[in-house]
């Protein structure tokens, strides 16, 4: 699954975040590589430019997204069209950082990140596959019982994990339609 990762001796912000988008990111891969190599960069961020440094914030706000905020706003439903794709909101977030932080050079040894990087994709092939199977279960369930909200939402966050982001897109119009609320909702992960 996703493309092969480039071999670097060292990382930028933007050849990080460039090299992401190779995989087909799911909530689990992001909070992963968020863990084992941004909250390093932040902490060491914060620690040699200091808390209020653009670098700093930008590596922090990165972080967030990449540990709870994606995941949260999946669930929630507030990803749903094309232009919320983790790719997307990646190209986005970087379009709107200044160069210093794009080009901001990571401490981590380039070795390490590929691995990291590298690990990630094949976890992230496994929880493809996983999800693979879940969606044809929900398919079946929909087929059985074609209102339930909650099964519509739960596989409007299958597909989109799995790209597919038009289906997706009409599952969760479909789960509105029924009457699914993200207030009420039983999905507290996928």
């Amino acid at each position: 699954m996703g493309r092969r990762l480039p071999i670097r001796d060292a990382y930028t912000v933007k050849t990080l975040l460039n090299d992401l988008k190779k995989l087909k990111l799911t909530p689990n891969v992001l909070y992963t590589i968020g863990t084992e190599v941004v909250y390093f960069e932040w902490q060491e961020a914060t620690k040699s430019l200091g808390d209020n440094d653009p670098v700093t914030i930008h590596l922090g706000e990165l972080l967030n997204f990449m540990r709870s905020d994606y995941e949260r706003r999946l669930l929630a439903g507030d990803l749903r069209r094309e232009k919320d794709t983790p790719s997307a909101t990646i190209n986005m977030f970087l379009k709107d950082t200044p160069v210093e932080f794009q080009s901001y050079a990571l401490i981590r040894s380039g070795e390490f990140i590929s691995g990291v990087l590298r690990a990630a994709q094949v976890v992230n092939t496994r929880e493809i596959e996983r999800y693979e199977r879940m969606e044809k279960q929900l398919s079946a369930q929909l087929k059985e019982k074609p209102d339930d909200p909650e099964t519509w939402n739960q596989h409007r966050l299958v597909l989109w994990i799995l790209g597919r982001y038009d289906e997706a897109s009409s599952a969760f119009k479909r789960a509105k339609k029924l009457g699914w609320d993200r207030k009420k909702t039983r999905t507290v992960a996928t």
